[in-house]
């Protein structure tokens, strides 16, 4: 049983040292595809200097000085291919055209694409600590829940979700259009204005920077392809074509022009004032590598393109479109049956459109995603409760401003909830991946406690009776 106990612990929550802010397919771009490219640009590297890349067949006379002379310089000065069935060119123009400009830099190239797919990452985890919402972190603190058995520490825990929600939330909501043209440049607010007015003030920072970040990833390895293609020549994007072509002929996989393993190097020596030329014959064995990293290559960008471009359509979809938008927070609603679909159909789009908005809905399906569907079902819920109680008590202490909402609350519920809510804001403390600390101004709730609301409603209450009392006293004395 003990056994079977330590299995059952060893989730995928558990086991994973990394703690995710993002997708599958962004985990497929940065960490897999990175390290993919480190992992290549070393094995080269170790092939190129300490193994032998090239080896050149030269003339019996040559003593072995000028031996290892002939085959460093023709690793360093580039050979040239031309098919074993074709003549040589005799002018040397006609030689250079066919030069190999490559297998020298194959490890540099590789390090760039590997920089070149972690960019983006990087510029996601910034943008993102900026918006004052350490995602990182509220995974972390979600996967700690899961495993946390004291209900003392899951509650502490449940109220630091919330309240970093919450505060965000309010951040946003009180950030005004003037505070923008204060702290923000012409060019800024007119990226704002015409790229889908992204900031916090509309509730969409976190999603339009999150697509910015997909749409990086999506040009990169686009562009990776076009790029390989002008580092190595030779119509490189129809090279897994044409493998692919040679598999199903079951033709023989011998030579082949984009990786040839013999070609031919042009030098000089000079002796005693004159200067003979030499051909010789070459076999680069470093190419043997290269053909198999840059095969794999080809098709794991194919598909990781493939990929990114579905992963890209769809979260556009989730995050866009108003009733999915609904529909994936009413669905976490309904697993706790907090939600009354006849009664509080209109209160929960509102919930969703106006009071999470896209950020929202964009945080608890990332939280979802790299935690736990409960955990954000408690989330949701929990959020839902106090927004619910909170609008209703604005709606009787304003009713002008609310008459849209025709919900009651009892007086007993106000009571019940406002021990609730109260329990749910008690700070804690957590420890922060990596030491990151939230060092952000602390900013106050968007919801009042239920205490200040019941008190400026008895104010407001003794105020018309002060009134009546005055008109009443009027009344008689005339």
């Amino acid at each position: 049983m003990e056994l079977v106990r330590q299995l059952a612990g060893l989730s995928v929550s558990n086991i994973r040292q990394f703690r995710d802010d993002d997708s599958y397919v962004d985990r497929l771009n940065h960490r897999y595809t990175t390290t993919l490219c480190v992992v290549f640009a070393i094995l080269v590297t170790t092939k190129q200097y300490a193994g032998d890349p090239i080896d050149c067949w030269v003339p019996a006379q040559f003593k072995p000085s000028y031996e290892a002379y002939t085959d460093s310089y023709c690793w360093i000065a580039n050979t040239y291919y031309i098919p074993i069935d074709q003549e040589l060119p005799d002018d040397e123009q006609g030689r250079r055209n066919k030069d190999i400009l490559y297998y020298q830099w194959v490890p540099f190239i590789l390090l760039f694409q590997a920089f070149l797919f972690y960019f983006p990452r990087v510029v996601w985890r910034t943008l993102n600590i900026k918006s004052g919402l350490d995602l990182v972190n509220l995974v972390d603190a979600a996967v700690k829940y899961e495993q946390v058995e004291q209900y003392e520490s899951r509650d502490r825990i449940m109220s630091y979700l919330i309240i970093n929600i919450e505060r965000y939330i309010s951040a946003r909501a009180h950030l005004t259009r003037r505070h923008i043209e204060k702290h923000y440049s012409y060019i800024r607010r007119f990226f704002q204005l015409f790229l889908f007015c992204s900031n916090r003030h509309f509730g969409n920072y976190l999603v339009i920077v999150y697509f910015l970040i997909k749409l990086l990833w999506l040009v990169n390895v686009l562009a990776q392809l076009f790029l390989l293609n002008a580092f190595l020549g030779n119509e490189y994007y129809l090279f897994g074509f044409e493998v692919m072509e040679k598999l199903f002929k079951n033709q023989r996989w011998t030579e082949n022009r984009h990786f040839p393993k013999v070609t031919y190097c042009d030098f000089k020596i000079r002796e005693i004032g004159i200067n003979h030329f030499y051909t010789v014959q070459c076999v680069l064995r470093i190419n043997l590598f290269n053909e198999v990293i840059f095969i794999i290559q080809w098709f794991w960008l194919i598909s990781l393109s493939a990929a990114t471009v579905y992963d890209f359509l769809m979260w556009l979809y989730h995050c866009t479109v108003p009733r999915e938008k609904v529909r994936f927070i009413k669905r976490h609603l309904g697993i706790m049956s907090s939600f009354n679909p006849k009664e509080e159909r209109q209160e929960a789009r509102d919930f969703v459109l106006h009071y999470l908005k896209d950020d929202g809905v964009l945080l608890t399906r990332l939280l979802s995603l790299n935690s736990s569907d409960l955990v954000v079902t408690e989330i949701i819920n929990q959020l839902w409760t106090r927004y619910k109680t909170v609008n209703r008590l604005y709606s009787t202490v304003n009713p002008q401003r609310h008459n849209h909402h025709h919900h009651n609350i009892s007086t007993n519920d106000i009571i019940n909830n406002e021990n609730n809510i109260n329990t749910s804001t008690q700070p804690i403390n957590i420890n922060y991946q990596n030491g990151n600390k939230n060092s952000h101004r602390q900013r106050s709730s968007r919801i009042p406690s239920l205490s200040l609301l019941t008190n400026n409603n008895h104010q407001h209450y003794s105020k018309d009776e002060k009134l009546e009392k005055n008109k009443s006293s009027n009344d008689t004395d005339v």
